[in-house]
């Protein structure tokens, strides 16, 4: 039977991925820090390590470094699991955000399971465990900032996964209540997820901490692929893709630039009124791509128009619409492209969001 080893500091959530990995059928080895599941994986070498980020004496990517250093353990699968964003992240096979959708989790034990090519065992020299060049009285605020993601999403995450679980259970019974009650559990967990991802997001770029991961690549291949999912995830809604057509080549941080978009898609499926059509397109004009994203539902005040893009500020008067952070995240993340987000707008008369991203040189093919 396939051992997999989790490291998890939180003894609540390293319960839950047990069960999930012995319900799968494999064999739970329990590590509760670092050093121990590095200890654990020498004494007997897994076929898949599920491990935690900030965990004490040595973090989920140290320990994933200390095993690609030696030769009995380089080949092991890696799963990462973090509440934020940590360095060497994408060192690991597979990355998952905390809170862990039980679905992705699952898949992932069973992707990162196959066999693998053995892989280069890099020159990183043995990382010392975190907490022996532990740090001063005073920590630096992105310390500060992953410490908050990993002290809210970690009960978070527990709590949804247990919630995910249940729900299974429940839709098995045809308990109709039940399965609308623990629904509705999910979505409250998943808006404070995401209300916790904004804060951590905003104060980010506000000290001017955030970095883009930004490679060269097809922006209309990018539109298409985002559009089909919201086609998916909002059939009742028509989406409608316009100028996308020949290849548009630039560089971008696809994650944060899916990050703006699914911003602006979800503020014109939830304003946009009786229409329930929804418009992505694309333009292009020199040294720039021009982005939009316009609804014909009840549009923005002009009164409202120029805070619109501010922290806390929001276009309407429904707090329980949203956190007022999303549009100033969605700004902020297109200056660091070196672009830009502005939005024209009427009562009654719907909006239009332009994004607009600087081209490369060799743009168009």
């Amino acid at each position: 039977m396939s051992g997999i080893l989790i490291a998890e500091d939180e003894e609540a959530l390293l319960e839950v991925f047990a069960e999930l990995v012995e319900a799968l059928g494999y064999r739970a080895i329990r590590a509760h820090n670092g050093e121990q599941a590095l200890m654990l994986a020498r004494t007997e070498p897994p076929d898949l390590v599920v491990s935690d980020h900030m965990m004490p004496r040595r973090t989920g990517v140290e320990l994933l470094r200390a095993m690609r250093a030696e030769p009995s353990l380089a080949s092991v699968p890696f799963v990462l699991l973090s509440a934020a964003r940590p360095s060497g992240r994408e060192e690991a096979d597979v990355f998952l955000a905390k809170p862990v959708d039980l679905n992705d989790f699952e898949e992932a034990i069973t992707n990162a399971l196959r066999a693998r090519p053995p892989v280069a065992i890099p020159t990183l020299g043995e990382p010392k465990a975190s907490g022996d060049a532990r740090r001063g009285p005073v920590l630096a605020r992105e310390e500060v900032l992953n410490w908050v993601a990993h002290e809210l999403k970690t009960p978070l995450s527990s709590a949804r996964l247990n919630a995910q679980v249940l729900l299974r259970k429940l839709m098995k019974r045809g308990s109709e209540d039940e399965v609308r009650s623990t629904e509705a559990v999910l979505r409250q967990l998943d808006r404070m997820s995401h209300l916790i991802s904004s804060i951590l997001d905003a104060s980010r770029l506000a000290e001017g901490k955030l970095e883009l991961k930004s490679r060269q690549d097809d922006i209309v291949a990018f539109l298409r692929e985002l559009i089909q999912e919201w086609r998916e995830l909002e059939p009742q809604v028509e989406f409608v893709l316009v100028g996308a057509e020949a290849p548009v080549l630039l560089p971008f941080d696809g994650e944060r630039v899916r990050q703006v978009l699914n911003n602006l898609l979800s503020n014109a499926v939830k304003y946009g009124g009786e229409a329930r059509r929804v418009e992505l397109g694309l333009s292009l004009h020199p040294g720039l791509a021009d982005i939009h994203v316009r609804d014909w539902g009840i549009g923005i005040s002009a009164g409202a128009l120029p805070s619109v893009f501010e922290r806390f500020q929001r276009a309407d008067a429904e707090p329980a619409q949203g956190h007022g952070l999303g549009l100033y995240i969605a700004s902020s993340l297109a200056k660091l492209h070196g672009g830009s987000l502005s939005v024209k707008s009427a009562l009654g008369a719907g909006s239009t969001f332009h994004l607009r991203l600087p081209l490369s040189r060799r743009s168009v093919s």
